[in-house]
């Protein structure tokens, strides 16, 4: 066997090894030969693949020559041949040289069925395309249906809040949010953007377009850090951000450091890691220092 854990060299004897193996994760059988030139050339992109994706599929490589029984068993006629195998059943086999885009490309569904997070990924993916082509109906029913069978879903819950957001939809935003009591990164930001709505809602609300331009013509802090909030409250966190930015700029020490307050309560309601967020902290810093 091969010290590499995504790799491993099939004998007679530890097939019964690969295939419980192929309970667990996709395994691919790579049958191959010493004077198979295709083989030769094909096996550094294959191993290159496999270890790219790390843990998620075993490469289990079979010498034909060495191992003609258990090349006959799985009816391999031709070298090179890689036969798919995933919870004990062969899915897929091809044979012939094979490109890295055409490995990956023929390896993708069985990937995707084996890999829960990348199915929620790829289901999340078209809901969003369904609600850009004006199929938002649609993928709202679909989106709800989903967290009926799986209500600790918590990423499908985050999209719904989020759409229902985007729709003016606040208080059946709010009853999605209210139905999960404890505390989880994916809804975290939502609940502080509600913080930040909590915060106007005894005002008089004034439309966000006709409060940036206010501030186009004569801004002032107090404009500034309303709007701020306001606008990432909304889902528009750069408006928000670049507002609360030019505050800090421009009224340093106002309100002691109002703007920097404004700043971080609109990076809580930003997810983790969140590529926006890291800029505008960088900016905020160099503001100041």
């Amino acid at each position: 066997m091969s010290g590499d854990s995504d790799v491993m060299d099939v004998t007679r004897d530890n097939l019964q090894q690969v295939i419980q193996r192929s309970l667990d994760l996709p395994v691919i059988l790579d049958f191959w030969a010493d004077w198979c030139q295709p083989c030769q050339q094909m096996a550094p992109v294959l191993e290159k693949m496999v270890r790219e994706l790390s843990g998620k599929v075993l490469l289990a490589k079979v010498n034909a020559d060495d191992q003609p029984e258990v090349a006959a068993q799985f009816g391999v006629r031709s070298l090179p041949t890689l036969k798919l195998v995933f919870q004990g059943r062969l899915v897929d086999e091809i044979s012939g040289a094979q490109t890295e885009a055409s490995l990956r490309q023929w390896l993708e569904p069985v990937l995707l069925e084996s890999d829960p997070q990348a199915q929620l990924e790829a289901f999340m993916d078209q809901l969003r395309l369904a609600i850009e082509h004006g199929h938002a109906a649609e993928a709202e029913a679909a989106l709800r249906s989903a967290l009926e069978q799986e209500p600790g879903q918590h990423a499908l819950r985050a999209m719904l809040v989020e759409f229902l957001l985007s729709e003016g939809r606040r208080g059946e935003a709010e009853s999605m949010l209210a139905e999960v009591t404890e505390d989880v990164p994916e809804l975290r930001p939502f609940r502080a953007r509600f913080a930040l709505l909590s915060d106007f809602a005894e005002q008089n609300p004034v439309p966000l377009a006709e409060q940036a331009a206010q501030i186009a013509s004569s801004p002032t802090p107090e404009m500034l850090y309303r709007y701020g909030l306001q606008a990432a409250a909304a889902g528009q966190f750069q408006a928000g951000l670049d507002a609360l930015l030019w505050m800090l700029r421009t009224y340093p020490e106002h309100g002691d450091g109002l703007a920097k307050v404004g700043l971080l309560r609109v990076f809580e309601c930003l997810p983790k890691g969140d590529p926006l967020a890291s800029e505008y902290r960088r900016k905020m810093f160099n503001y100041l220092h």
